[in-house]
């Protein structure tokens, strides 16, 4: 069953609209990731937008757990249901129906569509909640339906805001696995799996805590997919799913490992086997009660109070995993984190040293850790990350396409982390000794009572003993545990910092490690190191800005709408303002002269920053004169505002005259060319490019995209021929309105991080076609000529190239012409490239007399005058401290020896003199003083050593320098 799909189907069915998975990365300042699915419906549930048509809505939302206030990562391997990655299928209701619809829904669905066994349905819902209980009566007995306190079922998005009780869905999972004392419905055991949450927005908490009704309440329901997939199929752990076997069947194959599903350990262990199969299981596997424990031979708390919910952090309580389940958990990590970094990467999210793409590095680096750990010694990830791109590939179609591209990113990175793993681990072991050692007997013992069963562990993880239990020596692993959680003692925080800043290891990854042996990590330490670093990187990611948050923009809304933008047909027209506010966008009646703010016009013809292009700037006119300077053009909310300067004053009301800046013809010029590059590229290099940024200003032109490495000369030079190709075929500009999957049909590029409405704008030049809102030349030929200036990286994984077309094309190429002119004159040589050969063969002759000079000074050309060897030489690609070591190792090679080097470097010249065993006949000092004068220079020293600098350059002068310093050394030594 395609339960996405049937969801979907049922909704729809229902009059909902179905809208696609809003980007991973939201276009939300607070949020990290997408982290739930009524993110994209959050200004809708805020009041900041008004609700769509229709005011009913579904969705299966890719969702992102790994980083910020939603960070799941640690427990990932370790649990049943917790994933970095996962779908959340979810209705929504904008104040159309509330609680009775959504409960009929919800069981609807989950008894007729799904199948669920109606006497196996549990339901919780708020202690007030009485509305709620008398709704589920209708549907199910009241003995199986529990009222619980705010904790469980009380839901708000913040401190204030939109808020009310909520209602989840149970499913008995039977007590073959689950038949701990945890194990009732309410308790804190697995045996009741919550499947969905229904939440009934009906209130608005205020700052003191007043809860006061809404007007219009609204729905927001989330059901995890791979949850229901897992009850579907009888699997007691989502891992153990459909939805993940491919990724297993690849990773046994990479690592020669068999990996083994929940139930063939626990089946294996009620059979009276070892064990040691599941000796942590409450570490293993949160949907097993403490039934499991008591099988696989662990007392204590249940796995629930253990790992689900926000205080499944504290691992140091629990005793070591047996090789079965290492091997387990560690499948499980990388075929989780395999899916968050094929989708990462898919949507444009890149391998960083902050923000997201440093979540996304941290998420490979652990399953590469992981892979390690199955005895790994290079990059496999790609591999697995390939069959995610297979086998989810058809509902997603952007990972088929993208694939092979994502492979040699996620490759790439895995090979530069494989190049400092084994060096962090030796450094990690050798921190773990000395702890050992600081903290004498008790954990010295480590070595010898525990050696058997480590090395027994050990042997597991290469592969040589699968199936090995360790049976009493279990009790040496629990043991050595309980060693490293009674010692205060912390892993160096400065060893954690080393780590993660020289060999790539993020905090969590060594946190991870720790964990393992019981061990925390001295995080002070480690924040003080990250602090004095001087150049640590601060994470970041856009936002918008308290002001705007603050703004004045539903009132706006309510009363005029989204206002008119016209600039399509025209660069100038008479509008009436609507409303003026001011710099922290709040409305203001009047801006005087001389102010800042900004101005919402009844039409405007200015386009807002938008896909790349520059916001549009211009003028704002009464009937005489001009009254504010347009400085910069936005669209907050769907309103377009302009940023104003006022020269006289403003009032709401006012008719002006709104004109687009000239420049405005140069910007639609490199916005075209940005289209008809981003198809060369994708002729090119292939189809996996994917637009990863843009910047179009009246004077160049910035373009990102996704590709894995540097474009080699013949690649710019068929990229930039086939851009002015495009421009040469003069296509005339073809704008349609159309609907979003007809577009798609047509083959029309949408970018990731944009948002579409039901009818999209779809601009094509030839067989370039892509939804694009902004302005745009009528016509390929009035781009002029295209150049591309730089090419460059901007991260891992993502390339940049920078180019110019119209007027700026023209300045360039006039630069590049001055350029080669002033080349000429310094080669005295019409002909550019033969006069770089020449200077080519002079500097290598050069570099092999200064090499020679520097290896031996045997090699340089000498004269013997009565025993003394003199050199005298000028040498080019010579520093003057190079020369100091040519003297001093003429000196050690030579009983008696004179030697006077003249260097040029920066047009400077410099005199280097050096004299051995003739100092009563040659004073060095007197000599390079009489040759620099020759130069325009002076200097001195000593007898035996001494230095001078010129200021004459010319050859000519050098050469008689060269001769007066040989005449002087003969006359004395003669």
């Amino acid at each position: 069953m395609d339960i996405r799909a049937k969801f979907l189907e049922y909704f729809a069915s229902k009059g909902h609209k179905v809208y696609d998975s809003m980007p991973l990365v939201p276009d939300d300042a607070s949020l990290l990731f997408t982290n739930a699915g009524m993110v994209q419906f959050k200004d809708i549930f805020t009041g900041k937008i008004p609700a769509p048509s229709p005011n009913i809505a579904t969705s299966s939302q890719l969702c992102i757990r790994a980083g910020g206030k939603h960070n799941d990562l640690e427990n990932v391997g370790y649990t049943a249901r917790h994933h970095t990655l996962f779908e959340m299928l979810g209705n929504f209701s904008f104040g159309a129906y509330f609680k009775k619809e959504a409960i009929a829904y919800a069981w609807e669905f989950v008894t007729e569509v799904l199948g669920f066994d109606k006497s196996l349905l549990y339901v919780t819902i708020h202690e007030s909640d009485d509305e709620a209980f008398e709704l589920w009566q209708e549907h199910i007995e009241s003995s199986r339906i529990k009222r619980m306190g705010d904790k469980d079922n009380f839901w708000q998005m913040g401190d204030t805001g939109p808020c009310g009780p909520c209602s989840e869905i149970y499913v008995d999972q039977g007590a073959e696995f689950f038949n701990g004392e945890e194990d009732y419905f309410g308790g804190e055991g697995d045996r009741f799996l919550e499947i969905w949450n229904l939440v009934f927005m009906q209130y608005e908490r205020s700052a003191d805590g007043t809860l006061t009704p809404l007007p219009k309440p609204s729905i927001d329901t989330g059901m995890g997919l791979e949850r229901v997939v897992a009850l579907k199929e009888g699997k007691i752990n989502n891992f153990d799913t459909s939805l993940f076997a491919p990724l297993m069947e690849c990773i046994e194959r990479v690592t020669g490992k068999k990996y083994y599903r929940d139930d063939e350990l626990l089946n294996n262990s009620s059979l009276g086997n070892h064990s040691g199969d599941f000796a942590d299981s409450a570490k293993l596997d949160s949907s097993n009660s403490k039934i499991l424990s008591e099988k696989c031979g662990l007392q204590g708390k249940s796995q629930g109070s253990y790992l689900e919910g926000n205080d499944c952090h504290d691992f140091s309580q629990l005793p070591h995993l047996s090789p079965k389940a290492e091997l387990q958990s560690s499948f499980r990590v990388i075929a989780d984190h395999a899916r968050a970094v094929a989708f990462l990467l898919a949507q444009g999210v890149n391998f960083d040293k902050e923000g997201r793409g440093y979540v996304l590095r941290r998420i490979l680096r652990r399953a590469v850790r992981h892979g390690y750990l199955l005895g790994l010694r290079k990059a496999f990830l790609y591999e697995v990350v390939g069959v995610v791109c297979d086998t989810m590939g058809g509902h997603y179609s952007y990972l088929q396409e993208r694939k092979n591209a994502l492979q040699e990113q996620c490759k790439a990175e895995e090979e530069r982390f494989f190049e400092t793993i084994e060096s962090g681990m030796a450094l990690f072991n050798k921190e773990i000794e000395t702890l050992k050692t600081k903290n004498g007997t008790k954990l010295s013992k480590l070595n010898n009572d525990n050696a058997e069963a480590v090395e027994m562990r050990n042997r597991g993880f290469q592969g040589e003993g699968e199936g090995i239990y360790l049976g009493d020596n279990e009790q040496a692993l629990a043991a050595e545990s309980a060693i490293y959680r009674s010692n205060a003692t912390q892993f160096n925080g400065e060893i954690a910092f080393k780590l993660y800043d020289t060999y790539g290891f993020p905090l969590d990854l060594t946190q991870d490690m720790l964990r393992e042996l019981g061990l925390g990590v001295d995080l002070q330490g480690f924040e003080k190191c990250m602090q004095e670093q001087k150049e640590r990187s601060k994470a970041h990611w856009k936002g918008s800005g308290d002001s705007v948050k603050d703004g004045d923009f539903n009132a706006l809304l309510s009363e005029f709408g989204e206002n008119e933008f016209v600039g399509y047909e025209c660069i100038s027209t008479e509008s009436k303002i609507l409303a003026l506010l001011d710099s922290n966008f709040k409305r203001v009646e009047f801006l005087q002269a001389g102010q800042e703010g900004w101005v919402m016009l009844e039409s405007t013809p200015f386009y807002p920053e938008s896909g790349g292009p520059v916001g549009d700037k211009g003028i704002l006119k009464n009937s005489s004169n001009i009254t504010a300077q347009v400085l910069d053009t936005q669209k907050y909310f769907g309103l377009n505002l302009s940023k104003i300067h006022t020269l006289s004053p403003l009032k709401t009301g006012d008719l002006v005259k709104a004109q687009v800046d000239s420049s405005r013809f140069e910007i639609a010029r490199h916005h075209s060319a940005t289209h008809l590059l981003h198809y060369a590229l994708r002729q090119i290099l292939g189809a996996h490019i994917a637009q990863a940024g843009s910047l179009v200003e009246a004077n160049r032109l910035r373009f990102d995209f996704s590709h894995p490495k540097a474009l080699s000369v013949n690649e710019l030079e068929q990229i930039q021929a086939l851009v002015n190709e495009k421009i040469a075929e003069s296509s005339p500009q073809m704008c349609e309105t159309m609907g979003i999957e007809q577009a798609k049909a047509k083959g029309a590029m949408a970018l990731f991080g944009e948002k579409y409405g039901e009818s999209v704008r779809v601009i094509s030049f030839g067989d370039s076609i892509e939804l694009c809102g902004g302005i745009h030349t009528q016509n390929t030929a009035e781009i002029g000529s295209f150049y591309i200036v730089r090419e460059s990286s901007v991260s891992s994984g993502v390339r940049r190239i920078e180019a110019v077309c119209g007027k700026a094309a023209y300045s360039y190429g006039k630069a590049a012409l001055e350029s080669i002119k002033s080349l000429k004159e310094m080669l005295k040589t019409q002909d550019i490239v033969q006069g770089v050969a020449k200077l080519q063969i002079a500097l290598k002759e050069a570099r092999d007399t200064a090499n020679k000079a520097k290896q031996s000074v045997k090699s340089l050309d000498y004269e013997e005058i009565n025993g003394t060897k003199l050199i005298v030489l000028k040498l080019d690609s010579v520093e003057a401290k190079e020369a100091k070591d040519i003297i001093d190792r003429a000196k050690n090679e030579n009983e008696k020896v004179a030697i006077l080097l003249i260097t040029e470097s920066s047009g400077k010249v410099a005199l280097t003199a050096g004299v051995k065993g003739v100092e009563s006949r040659l004073k060095a000092s007197a000599w390079v003083k009489q040759v620099a004068q020759i130069l325009g220079g002076n200097g001195g020293g000593r007898d035996d050593f001494a230095t001078a600098g010129g200021k004459i350059t010319e050859s000519s002068k050098v050469q008689e320098a060269l001769d007066v310093a040989k005449s002087i050394a003969r006359e004395n030594l003669g």
